[in-house]
């Protein structure tokens, strides 16, 4: 069988491409008798619910039930593959458990049916992968159902192609002709950057919350976005403030040029990411980053930190304010913004080393509930290999600058526009002038702004010139022995 791993590249190629599709695995191998035998099962209703709430009206989907390829059938099965906006109750209601033999029900191979999902409907294009399970094996184990649990964890935790895995452990008590459970578990894996942010969104965006009433497991990456910073002020400024964009992720810092600091004190809570993890890191460094890839180191009060469960724990960041920030009112960033708010993004980077992360009690003994004795439920073990996290916080400083020294440029600007008009009104008309030839009158003439006129003598005899600038003429007279002068009439 194809490893996983050897169809990475098809998963890097497709990631490009929008996810699109979306595969739902439906167990039903010996352990599951109960969730098809018993009639208050919700197990098809719940598959039923989930394919219709989390699938887009665009979207491509597969229904498949799965166990282990044995020689009476294949795994896993087709029983639907089409547009997203079709109910499926029907399908779901005719499927049963399937036997390796006459008197035996068959096993389980979740690699097998993933893998299967991702060379065949998937065309090895990324897509969101969903496993319904009791979390158990078969009944009458072979040998290798031990490597085959241990090629499940290393699936979901190590093999690169997929990206993200999230859980939804459920109670959901059942009883058949020979077993009995008291819950289920659903697995979202994200095969390929695309389905990984398709994911994303559909936890972030609450949607998923209309079947599952809880908050879901995080499996992987456990190697990034550990922590969320929630602010909640800023010691050393009464008029800078620090908030949560709507995607409850981006801190937005606003405050005015002239009130701008070079060191802002930020004190927020440290949210937990990893649920259902307890996060332990004794290093903890941060650094702010701006747009041009400027970086500036950031202090944190405690850099040795235990995250219990969803508790937070409270620090004090010392974040440095880029210097381009602090400006004159009557600079040219003002006068461009004209009183607008304006937005200079940067990031702040934490990074967790010597990370070590441990299940929480709580989780724990839940699982212990749903599962008794369930190797499978491993999966949840954190792998060891992964020392550090780092979480990139999007960070947004918003600049009011002030109006006035906009209005106050504005007025200058229009009142050298009015003088101007005034002035050219006033100096463009023609203005008349009487031409005195040593002393005595001789004509009278008009001259315009910027313009000049040539007076003549005896036998046509250019003698003088009146030359006019903006307001008054002057003469220029050319003759020694004939005196022109101009009288303004």
């Amino acid at each position: 069988m194809k490893t996983l791993s050897a169809l990475l590249i098809s998963a890097v190629l497709s990631t490009t491409a929008m996810a699109g599709q979306q595969a739902f695995l439906v167990q039903n191998s010996g352990w599951m008798e109960p969730f098809y035998q018993d009639k208050n099962s919700q197990l098809k209703p719940l598959v039923n619910a989930v394919i219709q709430t989390v699938s887009q009206p665009n979207d491509q989907v597969v229904v498949s039930v799965f166990n282990q390829t044995n020689a009476l059938t294949a795994s896993p099965q087709i029983i639907y593959q089409g547009a997203a906006n079709k109910d499926l109750t029907g399908l779901l209601n005719e499927q049963s458990i399937a036997k390796k033999s006459a008197h035996a029900y068959a096993d389980t191979d979740f690699k097998e049916a993933v893998i299967s999902t991702i060379t065949g409907p998937f065309e090895k294009k990324s897509g969101i992968i969903w496993i319904f399970t009791n979390n158990k094996n078969s009944p009458n184990n072979d040998e290798a159902t031990t490597e085959r649990n241990k090629e499940f964890y290393e699936l979901i935790h190590l093999d690169p192609a997929i990206n993200k895995v999230v859980a939804f452990p459920l109670k959901m008590p059942v009883q058949g002709q020979h077993f009995n459970a008291s819950g289920l578990m659903v697995y979202a894996l994200a095969y390929g950057s695309a389905a990984e942010n398709e994911l994303n969104q559909l936890v972030q965006s609450g949607q998923m919350s209309k079947v599952f009433t809880q908050q879901p497991a995080l499996l992987k990456p456990l190697d990034k976005e550990p922590v969320r910073l929630i602010p909640t002020g800023v010691k050393n400024s009464a008029t800078i403030q620090a908030s949560l964009a709507a995607d409850q992720k981006t801190l937005i810092f606003t405050l005015e040029p002239k009130h701008v600091i070079p060191e802002l004190k930020l004190t927020a809570d440290l949210k937990n990411n990893f649920y259902p993890y307890n996060i332990a890191a004794t290093q903890v460094e941060a650094k702010l980053t701006l747009a041009n890839g400027m970086q500036a180191p950031i202090q944190i009060s405690q850099t040795d930190i235990h995250l219990v469960g969803k508790d937070n724990i409270k620090l004090e960041f010392n974040l440095p304010i880029p210097s381009h920030l602090i400006v004159s009112p009557w600079s040219l960033e003002v006068f461009k913004a004209m009183g607008k708010s304006v937005t200079i993004p940067a990031t702040i980077d934490v990074t967790l080393y010597e990370q070590k992360l441990s299940l929480s009690d709580e989780f724990k003994k839940n699982l212990q509930q749903l599962f008794p004795g369930d190797p499978l439920s491993d999966v949840f073990v954190a792998p060891q290999n992964i020392k550090s996290s780092t979480a990139t916080i999007p960070v947004q400083f918003k600049l009011q600058y002030p109006l006035w020294p906009v209005l106050v440029l504005m007025g200058g600007i229009l009142l050298l526009i009015v003088l101007g008009i005034i002035a050219l009104a006033f100096g463009s008309k023609r203005k008349r002038y009487e031409i005195w030839v040593n002393g005595l009158k001789k004509q009278t003439i008009q001259v315009k702004p910027f313009g000049k006129c040539s007076i003549y003598g005896e036998a046509g005899r250019e003698i003088a010139i009146i030359k006019r600038g903006f307001s008054e003429a002057t003469v220029q007279n050319l003759d020694k022995e004939i005196t022109v002068t101009i009288r303004s009439i």
